[in-house]
């Protein structure tokens, strides 16, 4: 298996496809959304484009305030204008009100991007539906729900950064990272 491309963006990354039968490439890059999203250009057909990132929401504000930092980091690093984020359930911003938020900064065209690991209900049902259900309070607005992060060489990578650092005895050594998807009728 080849092993990633040497430039560290977010942009740029190659790599093989997640599947071992697969022989194919697939190029992890910002698609020209720097230059669509939110900054008054079009992107083709699909207009001015807004990202949402979702992730699933949860009672702690500081677990809520790590998607904020990620909104963020990704604007800062993609040069993605036009980014909100959106809990799922139990916190807020929702959904609707990312949407909405969008909206009102001109996206014609919204990328929903689950900061989900895998396929699991939330992703084939509840989002959706949402995502559906919002949609219908603005009429001719475009939304796209990408795939989930699933398997990725980079994540393969942070993690093993993250057990290096761990063996180490880094700032945050007894910390522990556990990366897991999984359905459940519980809450979070």
């Amino acid at each position: 298996m080849a092993t990633p491309a040497a430039d560290p963006s977010p942009c740029s990354t190659s790599y093989p496809a997640a599947r071992p039968s697969s022989h194919t490439t697939r190029t992890s890059r910002c698609v020209s959304v720097a230059a669509a999203a939110g900054n008054g250009a079009g992107a083709g057909s699909a207009g001015t484009v807004g990202v949402v990132i979702v992730d699933h929401g949860s009672r702690k504000r500081a677990s809520n305030d790590m998607l904020h930092e990620f909104g963020a980091l990704y604007g800062q690093l993609t040069g993605t204008g036009l980014v909100e984020v959106a809990h799922m359930e139990i916190a807020e911003p929702t959904i609707a009100q990312a949407l909405g938020r969008c909206v009102e900064r001109g996206a014609t065209t919204v990328v929903i991007a689950p900061y989900f690991l895998s396929r699991g209900r939330h992703i084939q049902e509840d989002i959706p539906a949402l995502v559906r259900k919002a949609q219908a309070e603005h009429p001719g607005l475009k939304c796209i729900i990408a795939d989930p992060i699933g398997i990725d060489p980079l994540m393969v990578q942070l993690i093993s950064n993250r057990v290096a650092s761990a063996l180490e005895g880094g700032e945050k050594a007894t910390a522990t990272v556990v990366a897991g998807a999984a359905a459940s009728a519980g809450q979070a």
